[in-house]
């Protein structure tokens, strides 16, 4: 009763016409899809110390930004994604406010983009006002947006070289504005861009800000970003290694010994009756085992009045 009650509300629930849609789209779902694996985002334990980088940025760009505009600014860091050069070309608008940046010994530039809506809010907090954006999308490529985005990327600048020094000492330093992306040297179409995101708040508006790096420029530091070295040690540690040789050594283990083998065939293991005797011969040497691994090789005897064997050699015979 309980699952005919369960399928009347499913029924009543969606329409006959959506269950033929769902079930259409269930049949042709049951296939393989495709997946692209060059968009995805950077695991923790790949660059880890890239995301620190990243952190330390957007705190640091906090300050910053709030220190050009007088007034409160948030910077959040969202994460670092792995796309093809093509792929970010696609979504960067156009115009564009990009800062390109030169950084040292990174093999290559790497590009600031602040989204256009947010540049013209902290240009009009620069001059005083409250924060509001121009619709005109034209009004962030006029001269006095352009030179506030230069001023803003010296500053961002600055802050991405002090946020760095936890990695690698890597000298940024601002070199052009571009407005146009067709213009910005990603590498080849297929070549990887790593893009960190972080999102900005400022007064009522929010927006977004981008780093990108084509990964083929982060070869000489790339060692330092994966190495974890910023992590930070677990205060009060406790040298684990003594801790478990001391415990191993009184650990128990169960040995065994094999005194004796013999071979016979099916047939006579079928005919088998008690009081029958298997002849076996008495070994010279008595392999000790724990589990199946052999250990040492001794002799049987007697010690004492109880059976024993005397270790004559280490590991299998």
């Amino acid at each position: 009763m309980a699952a005919e009650s369960a399928e009347v509300q499913a029924r009543a629930a969606i329409s006959d016409e959506e269950v033929s849609a769902l079930l259409e789209k269930g049949g042709s779902a049951s296939g393989p899809r495709p997946f692209d694996l060059s968009t995805r985002r950077i695991s923790h334990t790949e660059l880890p110390v890239l995301d620190q980088v990243c952190k330390a940025f957007a705190e640091r760009a906090s300050t910053g930004l709030a220190a050009m505009v007088n007034r409160a600014v948030g910077v959040r860091f969202e994460g670092v994604q792995r796309t093809k050069a093509v792929d970010v070309l696609a979504t960067l608008p156009s115009p564009s406010a990009i800062a390109v940046l030169a950084g040292k010994p990174l093999a290559g530039e790497s590009f600031l983009g602040v989204e256009p809506s947010l540049l013209l809010a902290l240009l009009d907090g620069f001059f005083g006002g409250s924060g509001r954006v121009i619709a005109d999308p034209q009004a962030a490529i006029a001269p006095a947006a352009q030179r506030f985005l230069g001023l803003t990327a010296r500053s961002l600048a600055v802050e991405l070289k002090a946020a760095w020094q936890q990695a690698a000492p890597v000298e940024f330093e601002f070199a052009r504005i571009e407005s146009n992306p067709r213009l910005l040297d990603f590498g080849d179409p297929l070549d990887s861009v790593l893009v960190a995101r972080f999102g900005v708040e400022f007064a009522a508006h929010a927006g977004s800000l981008h780093w990108y790096v084509p990964e083929a420029a982060l070869a000489p530091v790339r060692a330092a970003l994966a190495a974890d070295s910023g992590r930070t040690p677990a205060p009060g540690g406790v040298p684990w290694t003594p801790v478990i040789a001391a415990a191993l050594q009184v650990a128990d283990l169960e040995t065994r010994a094999i005194l004796a083998e013999a071979r016979i065939s099916l047939g006579e293991l079928v005919r088998l009756a008690p009081g029958d005797v298997i002849p076996v011969d008495a070994p010279s040497q008595v392999r000790l085992l724990a589990g199946d691994v052999p250990l040492y090789q001794g002799r049987f005897g007697l010690s004492r009045g109880r059976n024993a064997i005397k270790i004559v050699s280490r590991g299998p015979a």
